[in-house]
């Protein structure tokens, strides 16, 4: 079986354009060249030439100094790789157990959150969280939930309880200042929330309880408590507890124009989380200081007694707790609520992708994918921090519009990196794209459980790299925006890598209520709708104009700016989707704006 990997040249041009249009769909071409390789191989997709040192942004201040858990600024109202092969069959674990079994799960999506009021602790309400494990229909699709108890019904993003992680980044920015900031997605409700983490094994309060407004929004910044490498990190996880449902986002860090080194993620309640997690990362490299920048994948325990059993894909680092992995070989490690697991890679130009995290009894966990410091392409200043929380398999599908991420050079679109992730053995992808799109495979690509396709995708004016997939089988899909030397000289130093994790269309909603950060100069909302459906942002549509069709689909893509602070996106009864994304100078972030969790893949191979 062989794969084919596009690979973009990206060169830059002497080309006159504003910096953002009001759509941000215009485009330019770019030239490709095609390499074919046996499954198996570790060839990234890269920019044809000779890989360089990476290059790193410095920021030109200090790194803020460790948080203290005061709560930031409050807006209220709305404002304007590598090809893995599948885990191997060894099963040789080693079991580190840190805590009696004390708990029990029997369904994918039900949690137990269990806390023991004792003293010094913050006192917190048992809640149990029962995210339905079915196909059926969500009772309050195209609603948001009024209540915990009906977000613990409703299949998506929005709900009340969530677990937020400091992940691992550059070194200069590891003690850069973490937030998570909480939108309250009621009309007329005001919610109150905490956030919380273990301190000597205790849940102890750090933040709040702080009121939000209806359709306001609350920052809070954190004590640093970021993992690092491969790691075992007891109680490091922050839990976030609404007394209605919300969106939660993490930023890592917050001040993304003075960092140069910073994303962001949506988080999953724990309404969402699954039991079984596929990684799609990003390769491993060097900064320009000679220094290794890890790709690596974090899961979260959000119940005591969680054994979580990992298959690298490739050989993993060893760590305080972790033990060194071997490609195929699985090993296990016992969590409690809040601890986290960081697993690395030892190798340079290596990838966590296709590494398998799984829980026993089905217990439900998080899982994050993260590179402290990557360059995209990896010979292209300059490099940025990236993460984002993976979905579990079962929410997987197996139709996606592949919408680029924001395009920030007009006239001559730079290309953005695309990675299709094959979840079972055998899967069959098609791409359909218009035939100005530059740097798609060609069509079929077949996939193995744990093998991954990446290309740089891009087009001409009008036609900046939007295609459809479909595939046989469920798959997962990863875009991320390129290094600022990617673009043409007049834009020089915006933005920087980014990664999003795409939903599929069975994952639309009809209704979203989004943030915008305040601390970016850019921020745009990438859509896509059903071909003439209806999407307005607070009550105004988007016109019609600003839709772009996505080749022969019956789906339509537009890029809007977005003011700062929250909104209300509605498509009648139609659904869609909404990724933001944000950039400054050498620095950027990207995030789905929501997605639903229905669980379409009930049996994964």
């Amino acid at each position: 079986m062989t794969h084919r990997l596009c690979m973009n040249a990206c060169t830059s041009a002497a080309l006159a354009a504003s910096l953002l249009a009001a759509c941000g769909d215009n485009g330019g071409s770019s030239a490709t060249n095609v390499a074919t390789m046996s499954a198996g191989t570790t060839t990234a997709a890269t920019d044809p030439g000779t890989t360089a040192a990476s290059n790193t942004d410095t920021p030109t201040t200090n790194p803020p100094t460790e948080g203290t858990g005061t709560q930031g600024m409050t807006e209220t109202g709305t404002t304007q790789g590598p090809t893995s092969t599948g885990p191997g069959t060894t099963d040789n674990p080693v079991t580190s157990t840190t805590g009696p079994d004390t708990t029990t799960t029997t369904t994918p999506g039900t949690t137990t959150v269990d806390t023991t009021t004792t003293q010094g602790t913050t006192t917190v309400d048992t809640t149990t969280t029962t995210g339905d494990s079915t196909t059926g229909e969500d009772p309050f699709f195209g609603e948001i939930p009024e209540t915990c108890e009906q977000a613990e019904l409703s299949k998506s993003t929005v709900g009340c309880a969530f677990y937020a992680l400091d992940m691992d980044s550059h070194d200069s920015a590891e003690t850069g200042q973490f937030a998570v900031a909480v939108a309250n997605v009621q009309k007329d409700q005001q919610a109150t929330v905490t956030i919380e983490r273990k301190q000597g094994g205790v849940w102890n309060m750090i933040a709040g309880p702080t009121p939000i407004n209806a359709l306001g929004l609350q920052t809070f910044n954190l004590p640093d408590q970021h993992t690092d490498d491969s790691q075992l990190a007891p109680g490091f996880a922050y839990r976030v507890k609404s007394t209605v449902p919300v969106i939660a986002y993490q930023f890592n860090p917050v001040d993304g124009s003075a960092s140069y080194l910073s994303d962001a993620s949506m988080l999953y309640p724990v309404t969402g989380l699954d039991s079984i997690n596929h990684v799609i990362a990003w390769t491993s490299m060097m900064d320009n200081t000679n220094t290794f920048q890890h790709s690596y994948a974090s899961a979260v325990a959000v119940m005591d007694n969680t054994k979580i059993k990992v298959t690298p894909s490739t050989t993993t680092a060893a760590g305080s707790g972790v033990p060194a992995g071997q490609p195929g070989v699985p090993f296990e490690i016992t969590l409690n609520e809040g601890d986290v697991l960081s697993v690395a890679v030892q190798s340079l130009g290596t990838s966590m992708t296709g590494t398998i995290f799984e829980s026993a009894k089905e217990t439900p966990f998080m899982l994050f994918a993260g590179q402290e410091c990557a360059l995209i392409p990896a010979d292209v200043c300059c490099c940025d921090h990236m993460e984002e929380q993976i979905s579990g398999v079962r929410l997987w599908g197996k139709h996606f519009i592949g919408a680029r991420t924001a395009v920030r050079s007009v006239n001559a679109p730079e290309p953005s990196l695309w990675q299709i992730y094959g979840a079972e053995d055998g899967t069959t992808v098609t791409l359909n794209a218009d035939a100005q799109v530059t740097g798609l495979p060609a069509n079929p690509i077949i996939l193995d459980k744990g093998e991954v396709v990446e290309f740089y995708a891009g087009g001409p004016m009008g036609e900046p790299g939007d295609f459809e997939i479909t595939a046989d089988k469920p798959i997962g899909v990863m875009n991320y925006m390129t290094g600022a030397e990617n673009l043409p000289d007049q834009f020089f130093s915006i933005g920087d890598p980014a990664a999003v994790q795409i939903p599929s269309v069975e994952q639309f909603l009809p209704r979203y209520v989004i943030l915008v950060p305040a601390t970016w100069i850019n921020d745009v909302g990438v859509f896509t709708r059903q071909a003439g459906a209806t999407v307005t942002i607070d009550g105004v549509p988007i016109p019609d104009s600003q839709w772009n069709p996505v080749a022969d689909s019956d789906y339509e893509v537009a890029r809007v700016p977005l003011g700062d602070g929250v909104h209300v996106l509605e498509g009648g009864e139609v659904p869609f989707s909404v990724i933001v994304v944000g950039w400054d100078q050498h620095d950027s972030y990207s995030y789905l704006g929501g997605t639903g969790t229905k669980i379409v893949n009930p049996t994964p191979m």
